[in-house]
């Protein structure tokens, strides 16, 4: 299967804070990253994604991680090679849609991505996606939940 015929994904840092710390639904966040390492699923995430990670994981309240462990989180994210800057478009939408919507310029930025390159948006966030105004806009994401492990 060619990358461009497999499913693309933008994920956010509620998912990939699985990969390093267990919680809630980690087993798919994880199933989630082997796909993508298989080649079977594209994963994508604004830049934002590697500092909101660091600072979940840096804020954690289940764990307590050592500087080489924070370290080592950050390193496998830019092996990834996931992050993108966000283009003009991809700001002008973001900003747009938290104004529309009582959702953060970080989220947005997640799904600004997301429909920029015609993938869904993944997210554990439920709060994020309750607050999504428009039915148009909510079916841009997918809780990581409702994936099938």
């Amino acid at each position: 299967m060619e990358r461009n015929q497999i499913p693309r994904y933008v994920i956010d840092a509620s998912v990939a804070v699985k990969w390093f710390v267990e919680e809630t639904d980690t087993r798919r966040a994880v199933r989630l990253k082997e796909r993508f390492e298989n080649g079977q699923v594209d994963l994508e995430a604004p830049s934002l994604l590697t500092y909101e990670v660091a600072s979940a994981l840096r804020f954690h309240p289940k764990i307590q991680l050592t500087l080489k462990q924070l370290h080592g989180a950050i390193e496998v994210l830019e092996q990834m090679q996931i992050v993108h800057e966000p283009n003009e478009d991809e700001w002008t939408t973001a900003l747009r849609l938290s104004l529309e919507n009582p959702i953060s310029i970080y989220d947005a930025a997640y799904l600004s991505l997301a429909g920029n390159r015609a993938a869904k948006m993944i997210t554990s966030d439920t709060k994020f996606l309750t607050n999504l105004k428009s039915a148009g806009v909510r079916q841009h994401v997918i809780l990581l939940r409702d994936l099938i492990a």
